[in-house]
């Protein structure tokens, strides 16, 4: 492995730590807020990448060159606040107590000393590990340099620079010199933004090839611009180039991490009333600090931005409601201080650390775009805002979706969050106004930011979050903004076909009957079947007879039936068929909402409509996914995996057999009958194969033999000598099952294959039939919540280069649109990633079809 070494820009990271914490101040009542902020990420960088090699990069106060040639460089930018240039020579002192080298030289900024420090290395075959947050070093990036936003978790190679900013780092600066930087006041070409400074790049190459073919290109305008902008383009070119041989007067060995400077440093950070750095770092009087992560290599375990967790307590905040000021917020947004963001009461609220500030959505008029986005329930946020899902949203922290993670439960209600995990009554319908509930609720977000993020962290719960439920927030809200279109004259024709099927049965009904009433009143059906007809009252409610369809289903008469049959029907064409067209837009697309903190498995579910529920088991239910269609020249591509949850159930348990069979691609159903009955894979029959699949599935939703004898219409007696069977062949199976039963009543919890977690309190629960509900759950709850955790990674992965409309997701299944030359284009990626997106002890498999609806697809 090679040495590695990490450059800190100072500055970018210095300014974030500011925005980042809230107000502190020192036993002195001097504002400590970035220093914290900072001190805490750097010493987060050191346990979690444990580098031999650390250097600080500073600006210094003067000017640099970049000055001489453009008197107007950098000067749109606002003067540091007083509350952070009061903390700037503390910042300074950091570096030495920490045993960290820090450099800054005379007429250069920190980047140009970043560039140098890089070329030196790599010179040396070292990697270069850039910790910065400001995008203009994409440009040194590498196969041996790389920009590491630490606030964001994210380690920018060469691919993710392209994938993020459209163009190769080596295209870097010509990309800049034609976009310009507003915070740094280079002009660029204007008119030129980063699309189309991609377009040009992408056919040209270089700045200086732009202007060398500059005939060729097609668009009267953009030609104009350039020749306008010519010399503003080749000086910005120079000014965004970084120097990679400023005159530095240091070695590489100069930046080996010293020890910690014990004494001095405890006394620094007592002056500065650091009580909780001061024992993490150096415990009771004793050097060194707490344990780092076990490997450099492991994935990060909270995001370096989430500082609730080691701020002061949120309790101690006193939020104050302020008047909105839209160009006030809109500059404070545009300076990327940290704001948390809901939206509650028909409002819009903004938090600023302890300030308030609301507005009603309709006469929100903020820009923000670049925002880098923290709050309650973001999905939401964004579809009340009307924001562009075409643009990069760069999601933070989501407090529904990390209390989530924490307790598998409904997370969507802060009055729900706040009794659990706060232990605090939140009655927001107590509060008459609109700005004591918001200020009530935006202290109570603040301190649920903290105990959540906490637990997160003391759970090692942080990487589900961060891998598996953040990237998704974008992912979720573009599929939902794009939706899915409907042919509603199919669904019109249906409805009609459907009414009149049902006034042929109503009128079969009566007649059987004697007698006209309305069928779907349980009351006037009730009197009928058992009082006028003198049918066998099985059931009966407080209110009277009962006419579930177990009833009916037990009646010695053919109106049960025929009953069933026709509620059947008058639930597809009222549940379905009739609503559908309701729920659709001006362009007969409907757009489901995708509850991702709703369920206790970690699936996601689907409202207004339910894709998810639409209907497959009869004829006429499929027909209702024919009305799902592709748009005007499109198909629709349904991609699903093929037994998803048996191969998890194979790879947790690793039984012999089961793995067996997946490995040989063997019909899985027919295997296990094979093995249950003790027959040649070719001579089971098909029912032996219907009771295999019925365990087979049964045994992964921990069911025991009461249920799959009411499954099969079978004995109890032999469907618990069928599972005695299934048990003596699969033993790897029933060893999972023990074993995880004991384990849940032992910790309380499940986990999936990736580490989610699922608590299960009906374990301790002194009813006996909740008790083994929660057994139940605790053996399915890992298979199920494995596979859905699958699914969202294939969700992710996918997105990261995806040429086509990725439109729903129906637990298993993803439904794509595009045109038939796209689809077969992307395909066998498609397949390969999914199949691809974790390694099992069997493989993964997908199923594949194209169609002009979900119906053809499916």
């Amino acid at each position: 492995m090679k040495k590695q070494i990490y450059v800190v820009d100072v500055s970018s990271m210095f300014f974030r730590a500011f925005y980042a914490i809230r107000p502190l101040t020192s036993s002195k009542g001097v504002p400590v807020n970035a220093v914290y902020g900072f001190i805490s990420m750097i010493i987060k960088l050191m346990k979690d990448k444990k580098p031999d090699h650390l250097v600080f990069c500073y600006d210094r106060k003067e000017p640099s060159f970049r000055k001489d040639l453009y008197v107007d460089y950098k000067a749109n930018r606002t003067e540091m606040p007083d509350e952070m240039q009061v903390q700037m020579p503390y910042l300074k002192q950091i570096a030495s107590l920490l045993g960290i080298c820090d450099l800054e030289v005379p007429s250069y900024e920190a980047d140009d000393l970043i560039g140098t420090i890089a070329c030196m290395a790599q010179k040396e075959d070292y990697e270069v590990f850039i910790v910065s947050g400001d995008k203009d070093f994409c440009q040194l990036v590498n196969k041996n340099v790389f920009l590491y936003d630490t606030m964001k978790e994210i380690i920018f190679d060469e691919e993710l620079v392209k994938a993020k900013h459209g163009v190769h780092p080596l295209q870097f600066i010509d990309y800049l010199a034609l976009t310009g930087d507003s915070s740094d006041n280079i002009p660029g070409v204007a008119g030129i933004g980063p699309k189309g400074a991609q377009k040009l790049i992408e056919q040209f190459g270089t700045l200086e090839a732009i202007y060398e073919n500059i005939d060729q290109i097609s668009s009267a305008s953009i030609k104009e611009k350039l020749l306008k902008s010519k010399d503003s383009a080749f000086l910005s070119k120079k000014l965004v180039t970084i120097v990679c041989d400023a005159p530095v007067s240091v070695t590489l060995e100069d930046f080996t991490l010293k020890p910690f400077k014990v004494d001095e440093l405890r006394a620094f950070l007592q002056d500065l009333n650091f009580k909780t750095l001061e024992k993490n770092l150096l415990g009771e009087g004793k050097s060194g600090f707490v344990k780092p992560a076990e490997s450099a290599s492991e994935p990060p375990k909270a995001s370096a931005s989430l500082m609730a967790a080691v701020a002061p307590a949120a309790e101690q905040i006193s939020v104050v409601v302020g008047q909105w000021n839209e160009a006030e917020i809109q500059k404070r947004l545009n300076q990327n201080e940290n704001c948390f963001i809901f939206v509650a009461e028909e409002q819009i609220a903004l938090g600023f650390q302890s300030e308030l500030y609301f507005t009603s959505i309709a006469e929100c008029k903020l820009n923000f775009t670049d925002l880098v986005w923290n709050g309650f329930d973001l999905k939401k946020v964004w579809t009340h805002l009307g924001i562009d899902s075409e643009k990069t949203l760069e999601v933070n922290w989501d407090l529904m979706l990390g209390s989530y993670v924490l307790r598998a439960a409904d997370s969507s209600d802060p009055e729900k969050l706040a009794d659990v995990f706060l232990q605090k009554e939140l009655d927001l319908d107590s509060f008459e106004s609109a700005a004591d509930k918001l200020q009530n609720l935006y202290q109570t977000f603040l301190e649920l930011n903290q105990k959540v993020q906490e637990e997160l962290q003391s759970k090692e719960l942080m990487i589900i979050y961060e891998k598996l439920e953040r990237p998704l927030i974008p992912i979720l809200y573009k599929m939902e903004r794009k939706g899915i279109q409907l042919d509603l004259e199919y669904l019109k024709s249906f409805s009609e076909e459907l009414a009149a099927e049902l006034a042929g049965q109503e009128k079969k009904i009566h007649e059987i009957s004697g007698e006209d009433f309305n069928i779907a009143s349980p009351k006037q059906l009730g009197v009928v079947l058992f009082e006028k007809m003198g049918l066998e009252a099985t059931k009966k409610t407080k209110t009277g007879y009962s006419t579930d369809n177990d009833v009916l289903e037990g009646l010695d008469h053919p109106i049960g039936k025929e009953i069933i049959h026709y509620r059947e029907v008058a639930k597809l064409k009222s549940t379905y068929v009739d609503a559908l067209p309701q729920l659709a837009d001006s362009s007969a697309r409907v757009h489901t909402h995708f509850n991702q903190a709703l369920t206790t498995t970690g699936r996601l579910s689907s409202t207004n409509p339910n894709l998810q529920n639409i209907p497959i088991k009869t004829e006429k239910g499929q027909r209702v996914r024919k009305a799902f269609v592709a748009s005007s020249g499109n198909r629709l591509l349904s991609v699903d995996y093929s037994q998803i949850e048996l191969r998890v159930l194979a790879h947790i348990s690793e039984d012999k057999g089961l793995i067996k069979a997946f490995q040989d691609d063997l019909d899985i159903h027919m295997a296990t009958a094979a093995e249950v009955f003790s027959v040649p894979l070719n001579e089971v029959t098909k029912d032996q194969r219907r009771i295999a699949k019925a365990v087979n599935f049964g045994i992964a939703y921990g069911q025991g033999a009461f249920g799959l004898a009411d499954t099969l219409g079978i004995s109890r007696k032999e469907s618990s000598e069928i599972i005695e069977r299934y048990f003596s062949k699969f033993g790897g199976i029933k060893d999972y099952i023990e074993k995880t039963v004991k384990m849940a009543h032992e910790q309380k919890y499940v986990e999936t294959l990736f580490g989610r977690r699922r608590y299960i309190p009906e374990l301790d629960n002194k009813n006996v039939m909740m008790k083994k509900f929660g057994e139940r759950a605790a053996i399915n709850a890992p298979i199920q919540g494995t596979a859905s955790d699958l699914v969202k990674m294939a969700m992710i992965e996918l997105c990261s280069d995806l040429k086509i409309d990725m439109l729903l997701q129906v637990h298993d299944e993803l439904i794509f649109e595009g045109t038939e030359e796209q689809i077969q284009m992307q395909l066998p990626w498609i397949v390969k990633t999914m199949e691809n997106v974790v390694k099992l002890k069997v493989p993964l498999k997908v199923n594949y079809s194209v169609g002009n609806n979900w119906d053809e697809a499916h």
